[in-house]
């Protein structure tokens, strides 16, 4: 027999259902004393399933949380640099633009790379791992054909080309430039000790670190007057892990360093400023009391300390120099002879 619920009764089963007290299923068995239904049923018990979610051990999936903005603020130095060596280097205006940081795994970045790709392998000396140097195919012929006094026009079908051993080494005189300007711009932060490897064209031959561990992949576009490409950036998570928290701070370094130097300068300005308290000791003795006691005008008191000898001069109650007594001027003054050390 249908019935129709009320508008009340429909909201307090909406309210129910939100707070998880839903109403229990029926018994779906009943335990009796006898045929015929005549006895007590019994109440069934309904488990609860929970989702159990398997965790692989082997994988590297890590959630990678907050940015870099001083990663940001090298490669804004790296693309300043890196316009100008380029722009040299080919005799014609090169412009460059970042146009994404995006955390990946390395497997997914392989993946999304043509056969052939210029790819430098670039070591960090000072920092565990090594990098990743991508420049796009077609941008890669247009930088030889710029460097050879063309109009740096790609090639229309790059499918299936290899690039030649002549090609390759002008391809490695762009990545050296690229060294010299990164290592520049990762100097306020760290010294990495950036140097080339090898080139490879298969994406294959390049696992500087397993397809599932995460990296730092950067591109940027490159503009030259006939031709347009872009550059990656490839650094594993694991290779800049150990400086994350200079990396992970939104101050610059070179000011926080002239504030320190700053500080410094005004503290040791104002503590040689301040008073100290300099005493000599004459000497010391020890008697007895009833020596002190008979003490009259006229007598002397020997002390252990020679006239003529050294004296201990005392810097807020610090035994520090030792020093002649004499005259100066008119005035008891003490000439140092040395320091005294700890």
């Amino acid at each position: 027999m249908n019935q129709v619920l009320s508008q009340s009764e429909v909201d307090a089963l909406l309210a129910a259902v939100s707070d998880g007290d839903s109403p229990s299923p029926e018994p779906t068995k009943a335990a009796g004393n006898g045929g015929g239904g005549s006895g007590a049923g019994g109440v069934g018990k309904v488990s609860e399933q929970k989702n159990v979610i398997t965790y692989d051990f082997t994988s590297q999936d890590r959630i990678i949380r907050g940015r870099l903005p001083q990663l940001e603020v090298i490669y804004e130095r790296f693309m300043r640099a890196f316009r100008v060596s380029l722009s040299s280097s080919l005799r014609k205006i090169a412009s460059l633009s970042l146009t994404s940081t995006e955390f990946l795994k390395f497997g997914e970045f392989i993946n999304t790379l043509p056969m052939p790709t210029c790819m430098s392998v670039l070591r960090f000396g000072n920092l565990r791992g090594s990098a990743l140097f991508v420049i796009e195919s077609k941008l890669a012929y247009a930088l030889v054909d710029s460097f050879f006094g063309g109009a740096d026009r790609p090639f229309t079908k790059i499918e299936g080309k290899d690039f030649t051993p002549i090609e390759l080494s002008i391809v490695r005189k762009v990545v050296e430039l690229a060294i010299t300007d990164l290592e520049n711009a990762w100097a306020s932060v760290e010294k990495i000790g950036c140097s080339f490897v090898r080139t490879e064209v298969n994406p294959q031959f390049v696992g500087i670190v397993p397809p599932t561990d995460v990296v730092i992949a950067s591109t940027f576009d490159v503009e030259l007057e006939n031709a347009t490409g872009t550059i990656s950036m490839v650094i594993p998570y694991a290779t800049i892990e150990p400086i994350k928290q200079k990396l992970s701070t939104g101050f610059q370094v070179e000011s926080d360093q002239t504030d320190k130097r700053l500080w410094t300068s005004i503290i040791k300005e104002q503590l040689m400023e301040t008073g100290v308290e300099l005493r000599v000791s004459l000497g010391e003795t020890e008697m007895l009391l009833k020596n002190l006691m008979e003490l009259k005008v006229g007598d002397i008191i020997p002390l252990n300390q020679d006239a003529t000898g050294e004296f201990d001069i005392h810097v807020e109650n610090v035994k520090k120099f030792k020093g002649y007594n004499g005259i100066h001027h008119g005035s008891v003054a003490m000439q140092v002879t040395r320091i005294i050390e700890k």
